[in-house]
């Protein structure tokens, strides 16, 4: 999580961040929203990074967003408290999705969510449920912050006209981001001498920098870890021998996800 900013009458699990923003949608299916949310208040706002991978630009739909509609089994209507979507490649500059604020194209939290751990929903469908974003509609070729807005009484859903859930609950309720179309980044600080590779002598060097040793040359190149030290695997912010051992692992090709936690929802 880069930054939260609670909003009048939000903060609802706020105390379990970044956890309870982080992984796979917990739904509750068409009638019912999930309560495995973080509440923004009115005009509130939440940022996620992602730091083992970063959404790309493919085919579609590049990332969902899933929050807790649900819909009125009387009316067929949608219980829906809305959010703006904007999207950053490199934390500074962000780009919103356009949006319709009458009909809602556009925003998050409109679609009912299906998707959750355990009911072979793949959460990166439209099976699952929440709402897609496509980075080309904002011209970006890849992003790894996401934001999303609670827009308050700028934007007339339902939500603001509800007196429950109330203090402490109010506004867009977060559940998850979800990339679907993802590239890993942190196997890339594994590259040591910044040759574009991820090669045994990478492994060395970087044993011989924590050691160390004097290489007699620089021991680390350009890296990818947009956030990171290169050559700092586990992302503990110092260059330790767990990074040697990950990184050796990781030339070996015996793991094949990032260093730390799942890059993405890959088998």
């Amino acid at each position: 999580m880069a930054s939260f900013v609670v909003g009048a009458n939000g903060g609802f699990q706020s105390e379990l961040l970044p956890g309870i923003a982080v992984g796979p949608p917990y739904g509750g299916g068409a009638s019912q929203g999930s309560l495995d949310v973080v509440s923004l208040g009115d005009n509130g706002s939440i940022t996620l990074s992602f730091d083992d991978n970063r959404i790309v630009d493919g085919p579609g739909v590049d990332f969902r967003v899933f929050e807790n509609p649900f819909l009125n089994d009387v009316s067929g209507q949608t219980f829906a408290e809305v959010g703006i979507v904007s999207a950053s490649a490199d934390g500074v500059n962000f780009f919103a999705f356009p949006h319709n604020a009458s009909t809602f194209a556009g925003l998050a939290g409109v679609t009912p969510v299906y998707g959750t751990p355990g009911n072979g929903i793949d959460p990166r469908t439209p099976a699952a449920g929440g709402d897609g974003f496509d980075l080309a509609t904002i011209g970006l070729a890849n992003a790894r912050f996401v934001r999303i807005q609670d827009p308050g009484a700028a934007i007339p859903d339902p939500g603001n006209a509800f007196p429950v859930p109330g203090v402490g609950k109010s506004g867009f309720d977060l559940d998850a981001i979800v990339a679907v179309s993802s590239q890993e980044i942190c196997a890339g600080c594994c590259d040591v001498n910044g040759d574009g590779l991820r090669q045994i002598n990478d492994a060395v060097l970087l044993l011989r920098e924590v050691l160390g040793v004097n290489t007699g040359s620089a021991t680390c190149g350009p890296s990818p870890c947009s956030t990171g030290t290169c050559g700092d695997a586990n992302r503990s912010e110092a260059l330790d021998i767990g990074d040697a051992v990950l990184c050796l692992r990781t030339v070996l090709e015996q793991v094949s996800r990032c260093t730390r936690g799942e890059c993405d929802l890959d088998p």
